[in-house]
């Protein structure tokens, strides 16, 4: 095989194998292993590139069938059904930037930008793996800044007042506390030892409600501590929640509507617990306890739970500075 320089950085490698011409180009100048794995590579993908998209989608999805959640595996095959005929009948080896340029911007035309770059996610992942030396470069629409309301102190004591005795009190008081609707629901007394609760299952949907022994990612497997009275409650009771996760919310959105309270989601409750406590202890005990995985992701969530007060304190600060400077000599 001759190795030919064609530029200051740029080689070029050309090997004939079985009638067809296999060119290969390298920012430096190639080893003999670099170049047979290279080769391997598009040896690899030409056999792969004869089935459809579609063909390797479901086989990308079958593939990770027992490491996705089924709420993932769910939304990969809407996915799939999501994207047109004409793209998912093309031979995978014949897809070209401007198919799926296509493909995205059909698609945006009556979808939200978040739900297109999913599915733009998805084929790139397909891609990615069946065709690993194809680089997608799409335009993607710009994404919406969307205004939530998220709950003040003053709402969430009024919903659990509300909710002080019923059905919804503890898995009210568990969503301040930082859990999500589907370790609620996934809650049995077992899991309860004195104060401590251990929170290592999901309830999730996958054609029927299941319970998932293994939590969203390795930090939601955690032990949190409940106070004595949310303690008293549970014991009383001897459960924690015996319906869904929909209908957490669906009971949190009647407190809100009978108590006049602007509508916000169950997982807000998990913001409001990001932004308060921060204010009380170290940002990494506040992550343990809610289990985020990463401190990424936390602050996101406390930047946005925390948008109200730095406005006020920036209009605060703003009006000291121009009032010191308005003042007479």
């Amino acid at each position: 095989m001759k190795i030919e320089k064609i530029s200051k950085t740029t080689y070029r490698v050309r090997k004939m194998y079985k009638g067809k011409t296999y060119t290969l180009m390298f920012d430096h100048k190639p080893s003999q292993k670099e170049i047979i794995d290279r080769l391997a590579e598009n040896m690899q993908e030409d056999h792969v590139n004869d089935g459809t998209f579609k063909y390797y989608a479901e086989d990308y999805i079958k593939s990770r069938s027992n490491v996705l959640s089924p709420s993932s595996v769910l939304t990969y095959e809407k996915l799939v059904k999501a994207i047109s005929k004409d793209f998912k009948s093309q031979r995978i080896g014949n897809i070209t930037q401007a198919d799926v340029q296509r493909e995205i911007n059909l698609y945006a035309e009556d979808h939200a930008p978040k739900t297109v770059r999913s599915l733009h996610g998805f084929i790139a992942s397909v891609l990615g793996t069946y065709r690993p030396q194809f680089v997608l470069r799409t335009t993607l629409p710009q994404k919406k800044i969307k205004e939530t309301y998220l709950p003040t102190e003053e709402d969430i004591k009024a919903i659990l007042k509300a909710a002080k005795g019923t059905e919804d009190s503890i898995g009210f008081q568990l969503g301040v506390l930082s859990l999500r609707r589907s370790e609620i629901c996934a809650l049995t007394m077992d899991d309860l030892k004195g104060n401590e609760l251990h929170i290592h299952r999901n309830k999730v949907w996958n054609k029927k409600w299941i319970i998932k022994e293994t939590p969203k990612t390795d930090a939601g497997n955690r032990i949190i501590y409940l106070p004595d009275t949310l303690v008293e409650e549970i014991n009383e009771k001897g459960y924690f929640f015996k319906y869904s996760p929909n209908k957490l919310l669906e009971h949190l959105n009647k407190y809100q509507n009978d108590l006049g309270i602007p509508t916000f989601r169950f997982h807000d409750l998990r913001h409001y617990f990001a932004s308060y406590a921060s204010t009380i202890m170290p940002e990494a005990d506040a992550m343990a306890l809610g289990g985020w995985k990463s401190d990424y992701v936390f602050k996101q969530v406390y930047r946005e739970s925390m948008k109200d007060k730095r406005k006020e304190s920036a209009e605060k600060y703003i009006n000291k500075i121009l009032s010191n400077f308005c003042q007479d000599d």
